[in-house]
């Protein structure tokens, strides 16, 4: 007599719906981890960024002894020139001192005397930068849309040494 043995190779459908749910839970901690990461770093980015900006503008304007601005939206900011008796935004894609906007799902808050901003469309700037190196004092504060908690600041003193 021979003895057949029965054998399957292979997983079974319970095997495989289990290790698929076990990637699945791997992968949404992963992205959101990842998620929250990527946007503060973003965040830390855009100030660090912003703050580069001002310190090269304050020399600038120091160096050539010309006045310089800068004007606030809630989506981003534009530098200016003053010429004469008026002020020239910046512009030129070339230009370092171009107008930025921030990228999706950031925005900043702007306080001068801690007191917030309100948001206007005229052509002068909220904060000097004078060529004696004197700044008007601010605070900028960028945070996520999606993640109110996510807040960088960044402050601007009457002179920068």
């Amino acid at each position: 007599m021979l003895n057949k043995k029965t054998s399957s190779d292979g997983f079974t459908l319970i095997e495989i719906m289990v290790v698929m749910i076990i990637i699945s839970v791997i992968l949404s901690f992963a992205t959101l981890s990842i998620g929250n990461a990527g946007l503060a770093q973003n965040l830390k980015q855009e100030r660090q960024r912003l703050a580069s900006l001002l310190k090269l503008a304050s020399q600038e304007a120091i160096m050539q002894s010309k006045e310089m601005g800068i004007s606030f939206k809630t989506d981003g900011y534009r530098f200016y020139v003053l010429q004469g008796q008026e002020w020239q935004a910046i512009t030129g894609r070339d230009n370092i001192f171009r107008p930025r906007t921030l990228p999706q799902g950031i925005q900043i808050d702007i306080r001068l005397d801690g007191e917030p901003i309100i948001e206007t469309d005229n052509s002068m700037p909220q904060v000097l930068l004078l060529s004696s190196g004197e700044m008007t004092p601010f605070e900028v504060i960028f945070w996520a849309d999606s993640d109110e908690s996510l807040r960088y600041r960044l402050i601007g003193r009457l002179s920068i040494k």
